[in-house]
């Protein structure tokens, strides 16, 4: 989870004077909620990890499918597609770079052991190496990300900033415009 991400695109909205005055609807919300329990569940049966996590990531496909005429959700989606190919290619778990995993502040131990729900180690039979977890990230929580992380961390900040109604388009970033004024 990027619940640091999440908090700092929060105080950045304050900043920019947003406040939360109405949350938005979402349609098919369920795909979202059964996607985050099939994710929980795989850390409690890890046997059945890597099932748990892909019917996950198809749930969450679904709840941004049905969403997708948000231009945040759009970003999510790219985020979602990166991630998914390389943990559906590479038999339901994601890569990791080892030697940025030792940079970590805990054992990777579990990974290194086969243990982890998530993540196996990566090598050189590993599928679409460039989409794994290989780029370390320090700050502000440290951790191992992919590409598609990067994606999904910049649809979560451009999702909190409509919740907060400042909303910044990157389509209007792109024509040469300030951000979307739109509510």
């Amino acid at each position: 989870m990027f619940l640091d991400i999440l908090a700092i695109s929060f105080i950045i909205a304050f900043i920019r004077g947003g406040r939360l005055h109405t949350i938005p609807k979402f349609h098919m919300i369920v795909f979202l909620v059964a996607s985050i329990l099939l994710q929980v569940g795989s850390a409690f049966f890890p046997a059945w990890g890597n099932i748990f996590v892909s019917v996950a990531y198809l749930c969450m496909f679904l709840f941004f499918f049905f969403n997708r005429e948000h231009e945040d959700i759009r970003v999510f989606m790219i985020g979602w597609f990166l991630n998914a190919t390389v943990i559906w290619a590479n038999k339901g778990k994601m890569p990791i770079d080892l030697e940025q995993a030792l940079k970590l502040p805990y054992s990777p131990e579990p990974i290194i052991n086969g243990e982890d729900f998530k993540h196996i180690i990566l090598t050189d039979d590993t599928l679409l190496p460039f989409l794994a977890d290989i780029i370390y990230m320090p700050f502000p929580m440290a951790r191992v990300i992919s590409l598609g992380d990067i994606f999904i961390m910049l649809g979560a900040f451009l999702l909190v900033q409509r919740l907060m109604n400042k909303p910044i388009s990157l389509l209007e970033l792109r024509e040469g415009k300030k951000y979307a004024t739109k509510n």
